[in-house]
């Protein structure tokens, strides 16, 4: 047997007792209600890509989770998607056409959802009496958008291939690991690293300047495998963190760190269009994606989940790393991001910086 099997073995025992044993969700009158529509409309699309929420793999666990804690029969469809920002912009095409949305539940990045926020694309419900022990204020914003992963801003790298550690985002800068680490070709995480509460604007394109300098490539955030074997040491920034713990989880000499520079968390949404074909189990989808069970299936699917829940694995990270900032992470949910427009700004010409640096 393997070390990456053996390992994987013991930090899935681990993540299981983390979770606990609990007693099943309680269903209040008004989800009930929701849940009865929702077995008349039979059937749901999801439409997102494979990396995301398990593609074929999730909407089956997801349907299975559904039907037991309610009772009822229903399915879950997965279909190949585009990138968030593009399945959100064929939700606002479509419903501007009177055609019905390629997806009954969409999910987005807190940025995506403050771009489509003024098109009122997306229908609100009364989330908090569905599930009022875990669907609160700080979880579903305007009774419409459900937070249901946080992301940290972080980067991982090869600690048996390394250098030196990666602690902060100076350390990148080192003579040592010039030529050694990949960036994204967008300059993921500098929207963020630009923000009022990081570094702003003018300190952060200074500082992709050099950055880009020492970069050897581009990489996307689910490649991995590609700092596992050696071929770049570190990837700065690295989206969430979610592709990384599960490498990890699998054994390999990867070292995930949160940015103490960057004191933010940021979130992943779901939101059910007005066009949905089925808004009633669109609906049911979002709000089992609050309980207990809901968070173990994207625990499962993602090794992420929403650090706001005391069973979060992701909320340990956050902590460990406010310890070390020594202050509170804030909240850049959507009204952050309706305030970070130079960080916006700025994050856009970092991915131009990266792109006259010529990394491929």
């Amino acid at each position: 047997m393997s070390k990456f099997v053996t390992r994987a073995a013991l930090a899935a025992a681990v993540l299981a007792c983390a979770g606990g044993a609990h007693a099943q969700t309680q269903l209040t009158p008004a989800v009930k209600e929701l849940a009865a529509a929702a077995a008349k409309e039979g059937e749901m699309t999801v439409s997102w890509s494979n990396s995301t929420m398990g593609g074929q793999k999730g909407a089956a666990a997801f349907t299975q989770g559904i039907n037991k804690l309610f009772g009822i029969n229903i399915k879950i469809n997965w279909t190949p998607g585009d990138s968030m920002p593009n399945v959100g912009n064929q939700i606002a095409t479509t419903q501007q056409n009177g055609l019905p949305s390629p997806t009954d539940t969409y999910m987005g990045f807190s940025r995506n959802i403050a771009v489509l926020y003024g098109r009122k694309l997306f229908h609100s419900a009364p989330y908090k009496s569905y599930f009022p022990d875990r669907i609160t204020d700080a979880v579903v914003e305007d009774d419409t958008y459900m937070k249901v992963v946080s992301a940290t801003l972080g980067w991982t790298y090869n600690h048996a291939q390394a250098p030196s550690k990666l602690e902060r985002l100076d350390d990148f800068l080192k003579p040592e690991w010039k030529g050694k680490y990949a960036t994204t070709a967008f300059g993921a995480g500098f929207d963020q690293i630009a923000a009022k509460e990081a570094w702003g604007a003018e300190k952060t394109i200074e500082y992709g300047k050099k950055f880009s300098e020492g970069a050897a490539g581009f990489m996307r955030c689910n490649e991995m495998g590609r700092l596992a074997s050696g071929e770049f040491l570190a990837l700065g920034m690295d989206c969430s963190g979610d592709s990384a713990r599960e490498w990890i989880v699998k054994g390999a000499p990867l070292t995930r760190v949160v940015a103490p520079d960057v004191p933010l968390v940021s979130y992943f949404y779901f939101a059910v269009p007005k066009n949905a074909k089925s808004p009633n189990l669109g609906k049911l989808f979002t709000a089992f994606s609050a309980t207990r069970e809901g968070q173990q299936i994207i625990r499962d699917q993602t090794h992420g989940d929403l650090h706001l829940y005391p069973e979060s694995i992701v909320a340990k990270e956050v902590q460990a790393a406010e310890a070390k900032a020594g202050k509170k992470f804030a909240s850049g949910d959507i009204a952050w991001q309706h305030s970070n427009d130079a960080g916006n700004a700025a994050q856009q010409e970092v991915a131009k910086i990266l792109a006259a640096g010529g990394k491929k």
